[in-house]
């Protein structure tokens, strides 16, 4: 339950306040502990009969601590300071982009990421299989290959529907490749979203679900509407712009380390009953390793968009990672 900066709460029965400053969790089974607000940047609350105290929603504003709430591994609803979310001129801009050239940059930029992203994961488990199982070495470096062909093709790119079909070439050869790589055991036969059936998709679900809330209270930080995307097609309450810019984020946030759990222990993706717990603790190490790259990344990325669609910068350059 403890962790560096969140506070994951997935226990029924778990009571959440305040005694002298700190934040006091007590549990059904009577176990409690403490910790200071100054520690945190989020609280995520994964599950059904949790009580918490007006207390620790004051002590979590006063420390701009982000409370979430989960419904089925996805984020349902965030408590934020009152003043997050402002900013009138950036929102404008945003809409505006929508209308002129500005927005195919933008998608091109986030898909071009992803596809770079993608590949280098593939690109290094092919590099290490090269070297104790040259067949499926050879083969990973192959859809590798094929992904870098997609991320050309994006660059010639004339409008949104392209990149996403160019985006959805590069997903049959990536998650063909991950495929490859995870033991027989899972069953996995290509990335499936909705209600899922074997364990790794369902795993990557509730990882995504903790990289959205990550990318949500970043794009709120940066005083831009959840709403309005650029390569997300609008429909009913779907934040577009969550969506598009968590696309830079999965590889390396919630694929690589999940691949890395498969390969190292599959056993903690087959236990159903600790699945979510495992993948929320791997997913949060993530953000937390490195003196919280991720964590920073996520957040500069929205504030970089902003910049951009204000027209304080040049070009809207995307989130590629280096190892």
């Amino acid at each position: 339950m403890k962790g560096l900066t969140e506070l994951v709460i997935d226990k029924p029965g778990t009571y959440l306040g305040v005694r002298k400053g700190l934040f006091y969790v007590r549990s059904r089974d009577g176990s409690k502990f403490e910790t200071p607000p100054v520690n945190l940047s989020h609280i995520s609350i994964r599950c059904r009969g949790v009580g918490v105290s007006a207390d620790a929603l004051r002590l979590a504003s006063r420390f701009g601590i982000e409370v979430t709430v989960y419904h089925r591994g996805k984020p349902l609803a965030k408590v934020v300071q009152a003043l997050k979310g402002g900013g009138v001129l950036t929102r404008l801009a945003q809409l505006e982009a929508v209308r002129d050239g500005r927005g195919i940059a933008v998608a091109k930029e986030i898909v071009s990421s992803k596809l770079h992203n993608q590949r280098l994961v593939i690109h290094q488990r092919a590099r290490e299989f090269l070297l104790k199982r040259k067949e499926l070495g050879r083969e990973l470096e192959e859809l590798s290959g094929k992904i870098d062909g997609c991320i050309k093709s994006v660059a010639d790119a004339s409008s949104v529907d392209s990149v996403r079909a160019y985006e959805a070439q590069g997903a049959v050869h990536y998650w063909k490749a991950v495929g490859l790589l995870l033991p027989d055991e899972l069953q996995f036969s290509g990335r499936t979203a909705w209600n899922p059936s074997d364990a790794f998709n369902k795993a990557l679900n509730v990882g995504y679900g903790v990289l959205r809330a990550r990318v949500w209270s970043a794009v709120l930080s940066a005083n831009l509407d959840p709403f309005i995307g650029f390569l997300h097609q609008p429909r009913g309450r779907h934040m577009c712009l969550v969506s598009d810019l968590m696309e830079e984020f999965r590889p390396g946030v919630v694929d690589r380390p999940l691949i890395s759990l498969a390969l190292e222990n599959v056993k903690a993706l087959l236990d159903e009953k600790m699945l979510e717990r495992n993948v929320v603790s791997s997913v949060v190490k993530v953000f937390q390793r490195n003196d919280g790259f991720f964590e920073r990344a996520v957040v500069e990325q929205a504030r970089r968009l902003a910049s951009f669609l204000r027209g304080e910068v040049e070009k809207y350059v995307g989130f590629r990672m280096k190892w």
